[in-house]
C-alpha cells in the first residue's frame, strides 16, 4: 500500500499550502513525499513536547541549546527590546544588533512550519510585535518634528533598521494563512502599521506601503486599510486623507534608486486601494476615491514622474491612467455624452440639469444650489465649511454617508 500518499493530507495543513500547491505536492514521487513527511513529523514532535515555561527557565539559566524552534523565546526577546530606551543615532552597532535579533524572528516566521506560527500567535506574539512597533512609531513621529512641531526631513532616525525589521515580521505573518487571519482580526493592527508612514526612512515607508497594498487584496482588508488611512490622517495631523502619501510621491529624496523604489511602492498602493475591495466592481467607488487623489494633485505629479523613465514605475502610472480613462468613458455613457469635462463647472451643471430636469430630484438640486450661494468666498471666515465640503465629497460610504452628510451640511445654513 502506498502509505506516503495516504499520509500527505496530514501534513498539508502544517505546510500551509494553497490548493494548487497541494495538488502539486500530491503529484511528487513517493521518495520526495516521504522525505517531506519525515522532516515535518520531526517538527510536529518538537511542537508536541514544547513547554514554554521550561524553555524560558532553561534559556535564563543558559542550559537551553535549541532556541530556533521556540516562539516564546522570540517573544520574550521582542518584549525585552521594546522596553529598552531608543539608542542614539550614532550607536550603529547597537542598532544593528537589535535589528539582527528582530530579523531572526522574521526568518523563523518565514521558514518554520505552520505550527511555529500557530504557537507564536497563541502565545500573544502579535500584540508584542504591535506594541513594540507602536512605540517606535511614536518615537519616529516625534523625531521628525522640530521644536515648533513642524515636520522635518531626515535620513531615518535611530530606530529605522529595527522599525523596518518589525515590519518584516508582520509581512512574514501576512504570508501565512494563520498569521494573516490574526493580523486582520486584531482591532488596531492595521492602524499601528499605517502609523509607520510617519517615519522618514525610505525602507520603512516602502515596507508599510507594501503591507497596506497587500491587505487591500485580502477579503476584509480593504475596508481596514481605508479606516487606517483615516486614523493616520488624525495621527499625523493631516488636513485630508492621503495627504502625506501624495507629498512623498511628489518630493525628491535626491537619490534616484530611493526615489524610484518609493514612488513605485506608492503607485502600487494607490492602484491597489482603487481597484480592489468595492473598486473591483463599483464604478462610483473608483471615481469617488480617485477624486481624492486628483484633488491632492496626483495628475501633475504623474506627469513629472515620467521623467524618471523607469519601466516598472511607468507600468504603475500607465495602469492608473488607463483605468481612469476607462472609468470616465463609462461615466460619460451614463449621461449620453462622449466626455464629461470635470474641470468646467458650467459643463458639469448642464449635464446634471439635463439628467435631473422633470424628475423629483430636481427641486433638491435647486435647494442645494440655493444653499451653495451662501458659501463664503474665503473658507477662512467659516472653517467648518471646508470640513463639511470634504465630508460631503469624500464620505466613508459612497452612498449612505454622503446623503446623511448632505442633510447635516444643509442644516448649517
Amino acid at each position: 500500500m502506498d502509505l506516503t500518499f495516504l499520509l500527505c493530507p496530514f501534513f498539508q495543513e502544517e505546510l500551509d499550502l494553497s490548493a494548487p500547491n497541494k495538488e502539486a505536492m500530491l503529484s511528487l514521487p513517493k521518495e520526495k513525499k516521504w522525505q517531506i513527511y519525515c522532516s515535518q513529523k520531526a517538527e510536529q514532535q518538537r511542537a508536541k513536547d514544547f513547554n514554554p515555561v521550561q524553555h524560558i527557565n532553561a534559556h535564563r539559566s543558559g542550559s537551553c541549546t535549541n532556541l530556533s524552534n521556540d516562539p516564546v523565546l522570540y517573544i520574550e526577546k521582542v518584549v525585552a527590546l521594546g522596553r529598552l530606551p531608543f539608542p542614539a543615532k550614532d550607536a550603529v552597532d547597537e542598532i544593528r544588533k537589535r535589528a539582527r535579533e528582530i530579523d531572526a524572528l522574521q526568518i523563523a516566521l518565514r521558514t518554520q512550519p505552520n505550527s511555529f506560527v500557530t504557537r507564536f500567535v497563541d502565545a500573544d506574539g502579535l500584540p508584542c510585535l504591535l506594541n513594540f512597533l507602536a512605540g517606535i512609531d511614536d518615537y519616529a513621529a516625534a523625531a521628525n518634528e522640530d521644536d515648533n512641531g513642524e515636520a522635518v526631513v531626515s535620513g531615518g532616525g535611530s530606530g529605522s533598521a529595527v522599525h523596518t525589521a518589525l515590519l518584516g515580521c508582520l509581512k512574514a505573518l501576512m504570508n501565512n494563512s494563520t498569521g494573516r487571519s490574526h493580523v486582520l482580526a486584531h482591532p488596531s493592527s492595521i492602524n499601528i502599521i499605517a502609523q509607520s508612514l510617519a517615519s522618514e526612512n525610505i525602507k520603512t515607508k516602502i515596507g508599510v506601503l507594501e503591507l497596506l497594498g497587500a491587505m487591500c487584496l485580502v477579503p476584509g482588508g480593504h475596508k481596514k486599510v481605508l479606516e487606517a488611512m483615516l486614523h493616520y490622517q488624525a495621527y499625523a495631523h493631516e488636513r485630508v486623507r492621503f495627504q502625506g502619501v501624495l507629498v512623498d510621491l511628489d518630493r525628491s529624496t535626491g537619490r534616484y534608486r530611493d526615489d524610484v523604489n518609493l514612488k513605485t511602492a506608492i503607485m502600487s498602493f494607490i492602484n491597489a486601494i482603487l481597484n480592489y475591495g468595492p473598486g473591483q466592481e463599483n464604478l462610483e467607488f473608483r471615481i469617488h476615491l480617485r477624486y481624492e487623489f486628483l484633488m491632492l494633485g496626483i495628475q501633475p505629479t504623474i506627469d513629472k514622474l515620467r521623467k524618471h523613465e523607469n519601466e516598472t514605475l511607468n507600468r504603475h502610472l500607465d495602469f492608473f491612467e488607463m483605468v481612469r480613462a476607462e472609468d470616465e468613458k463609462e461615466l460619460a455613457k451614463r449621461y449620453d455624452t462622449v466626455h464629461v469635462d470635470t474641470k468646467s463647472s458650467s459643463s458639469m451643471f448642464e449635464i446634471i440639469r439635463k439628467k435631473l430636469n422633470h424628475t423629483e430630484a430636481y427641486p433638491h438640486l435647486l435647494s442645494l444650489l440655493h444653499h451653495c450661494l451662501l458659501l463664503p468666498r474665503k473658507s477662512s471666515r467659516f472653517p467648518w465649511c471646508s470640513g463639511y465640503h470634504i465630508r460631503l465629497t469624500r464620505g466613508r460610504s459612497p452612498v449612505r454617508t454622503r446623503a446623511e452628510t448632505l442633510t447635516t451640511f444643509l442644516t448649517y445654513f
